[in-house]
């Protein structure tokens, strides 16, 4: 049985990603060094691609293909495609995780694919409760077992930011309920107090602080980051991911690609790939390529142990002035 390969189906969305986190906090990923695909949109080939490169800034990564539903047979897959997946199934690589996720029961079980991943991988199926589940009726009774209420404006506050994966969801909860001991009810001021935003957005600011080369902002937002048990090494790995985002931008740029054509390919919002263009039509080749040659280069001496991985770091980020 091939541990690094995992097939999930079922209507039960929420446990097939409560339990795909699950894989990857077990595997020990960072969620900076996971990629995921939209098996609908995609295919499976960039996914496998990508599954079979070494990983960036890390020991292992994971790869989701989500909606794959090339597997119930409502979508096709070409045999090269279905072949070039079972093949990375088969070399069993140690530094890639993936997991293939489907929203429903009834797979294609006369497929070729179906029956190898069926048979050769960690295939789980997640039935819909019957009582369904609902992330909002979680929080609250949770809060409820420590005499809590939280306002409806605070509770959509509070998932919104926490609600990166259940792992995160959970720890968020516990923070919530200890700053709130001896209250009786949780509004949005202390959701924003307590509560953390997604690691990619504060990370998204440090990079435009080291492209403005703004020192006080870079540090204020990297300390920010440590203060909520953020790794120095997640850190960079996601700065790395990020310049070379950039990176990409810049070159589907210079061939002609427009907004919607770039929000396409990496399946970004709207908001989101115009700062990224934005970034991409400011900062010059070699600023992005200095800055992902020391980042490798950092890499290295940590894990070779000629740096302290968290003075590493620190001396990248006062380079940037």
């Amino acid at each position: 049985m091939n541990r690094n390969c995992y097939l999930f189906y079922g209507e039960d969305l929420f446990l097939i990603k409560k339990e795909t986190d699950l894989v990857f906090k077990e595997n020990e990923i960072d969620l900076s060094t996971i990629e995921v695909y939209d098996g609908e949109e995609e295919g499976v080939d960039n996914a496998v691609t990508s599954a079979m490169t070494l990983p960036f800034l890390a020991d292992r990564k994971g790869i989701v293909i989500t909606n794959a539903k090339f597997l119930t047979g409502e979508q096709s897959i070409n045999d090269s495609e279905a072949d070039k997946l079972i093949s990375f199934c088969e070399m069993k690589l140690d530094q890639t995780i993936m997991v293939v996720q489907v929203r429903s029961d009834n797979l294609d079980f006369k497929s070729k694919l179906v029956k190898y991943l069926t048979k050769n991988t960690i295939a789980k199926k997640f039935p819909i409760n019957d009582k369904g589940f609902d992330i909002y009726d979680y929080v609250k009774k949770e809060l409820a077992k420590h005499d809590l209420k939280i306002q409806s404006y605070a509770l959509t506050q509070f998932i919104n930011r926490a609600n990166i994966n259940m792992d995160n969801l959970n720890n968020e909860l516990q923070k919530l309920i200890y700053f709130s001991y001896g209250m009786k009810e949780i509004n949005a001021d202390i959701v924003f107090q307590v509560v953390n935003r997604e690691i990619e957005d504060n990370i998204f600011e440090l990079v435009n602080a080291i492209l403005e080369k703004n020192q006080e902002k870079i540090f204020k937002v990297y300390y920010d980051l440590v203060e909520h048990n953020v790794k120095s090494t997640q850190i960079l790995s996601v700065i790395s991911s990020k310049f070379l985002e950039i990176l990409y931008t810049k070159s589907l740029i210079s061939i002609g690609y427009g907004k919607a054509d770039i929000e396409k390919f990496f399946n970004y919002t709207s908001g989101r790939v115009y700062y990224m263009m934005k970034n991409a039509s400011e900062v010059s080749y070699d600023v992005l390529y200095e800055n992902i040659s020391n980042l490798e280069d950092l890499d290295y001496k940590i894990k070779s142990g000629k740096i302290d991985k968290d003075l590493g770091p620190q001396l990248y980020l006062l380079s940037n002035k």
